[in-house]
């Protein structure tokens, strides 16, 4: 469903089934948006910063912010478009979770839309969602990504392969373990070995997403046993990860 050019309409949306790939999500000048996966997940990508976003997750953009959204598998995306005027999403990019009645609120407001929000339903539908997500905070599920055209092809290798050894990534890279500690830690604020644990982490949820089996997603990523992962996990996001994925 397309967004429909509505002149008073304050809260709009937008729901597309998308195969494995970019998703190229309609966007203007004066609206926030949240975008969440119905069924699959997605990862997210600005400047600075990836997201891993499972469908118990929603990732809150406001107006004017550039993010490029991809699928490794077919996912249900859902949008939902609210007037940034009305400060519902709030003023920074983050991920929050999804609890039974935020889902609720946002499948409501998505079948609804476009709104006006004269009608006394939509209003408080909106204004209850506001107040909901107000009270969640920023879930750890990014990356900060160096800005250092070294340091930044050794984050992309090891996102795209967290397994492989480091070492390996280095030499491909043609960087200095030094060196790339070094621009980590000042562009990340994370050490190297910090910010690849958290990358095996993440890839990890997709993997659990999938429904593979915490013992299967222990050995892809590079773990030598299922409770040094499940330790692993529970340090990063502070739950075990089927209580992570239950949510």
């Amino acid at each position: 469903m397309s967004i429909s050019r509505h002149g008073s309409s304050r809260v709009r949306s937008y729901s597309i089934t998308h195969p494995p790939g970019r998703v190229s999500l309609p966007t203007l000048p004066g609206w926030d948006y949240l975008v969440y996966a119905h069924a699959g997940l997605f990862t997210a990508i600005t400047e600075d910063r990836a997201w891993t976003v499972p469908a118990h997750r929603a990732l809150c953009v406001p107006d004017g912010t550039r993010v490029q959204i991809d699928t490794a598998r077919r996912a249900a995306i859902r949008c939902l478009y609210v007037d940034e005027g009305l400060g519902v999403l709030g003023e920074e990019l983050r991920v929050v979770t999804l609890t039974p009645l935020t889902r609720e609120l946002l499948a409501h407001s998505i079948a609804t839309a476009p709104m006006t929000l004269e009608e006394p339903v939509g209003e408080a539908a909106i204004t209850l969602l506001a107040d909901r997500l107000a009270e969640e905070p920023d879930a750890p599920l990014h990356l900060a990504l160096p800005a250092d055209p070294v340091a930044r092809e050794v984050a992309n290798l090891i996102m795209s392969d967290p397994v492989v050894g480091l070492e390996v990534h280095l030499r491909t890279a043609n960087a200095s373990r030094r060196t790339i500690e070094r621009r980590f830690k000042a562009e990340t604020l994370m050490s190297l070995g910090q910010w690849r644990r958290r990358a095996r982490i993440l890839a990890a949820i997709s993997m659990l997403a999938e429904g593979r089996t915490v013992t299967w997603v222990a050995n892809s990523v590079g773990y030598s046993s299922p409770s040094s992962f499940v330790s692993a996990f529970r340090s990063e996001l502070g739950s075990a990860p089927r209580q992570f994925m239950q949510r």
